[in-house]
């Protein structure tokens, strides 16, 4: 289950993770900016020891990677040498994409998923999108076209 795609500083390392329960994973890869094809594949993150599963995915100025943790309440950040850094905690159990945003691009923002047939009394909020200002500032994303 593809996800969490995002792109170094740089643009020459692409990051993608798998949120199936049974993989969990991050993979950083060398990206060829001139083809647009990816290589030598290497893990970045094994999440099957953190909170949450991996789901949508950001990166900063830093080239620190931010990715929801799925089921735990979490978005995490992790170091370009794949550390984590910090948790930031999210009013719903299901974050499920974040990006940067705003003037400066130093807030996060933060969707989430509303699951439906369950009690939802403990996160009323679930299904909505919060904003977060984390300290950091997220990358412009390039103009594609003409």
């Amino acid at each position: 289950m593809p996800n969490g795609l995002a792109f170094s500083p740089d643009g020459r390392t692409m990051y993608l993770s798998d949120s199936h329960p049974t993989v969990q994973a991050v993979w950083a890869f060398d990206y060829d900016t001139d083809s647009g094809t990816p290589g030598n594949r290497r893990l970045f993150i094994d999440m099957k020891p953190l909170p949450g599963r991996p789901d949508g995915a950001a990166m900063d100025t830093d080239g620190c990677y931010w990715i929801c943790g799925n089921d735990a309440g979490l978005v995490h950040r992790f170091t370009p040498d794949g550390r984590l850094d910090r948790s930031l905690e999210v009013p719903v159990k299901k974050p499920a994409m974040c990006a940067f945003g705003g003037a400066g691009l130093d807030t996060l923002f933060v969707t989430s998923i509303r699951p439906g047939g369950i009690d939802l009394s403990d996160q009323p909020l679930a299904g909505g999108v919060f904003a977060l200002r984390p300290g950091a500032q997220g990358i412009a994303e390039p103009a594609f076209g003409p």
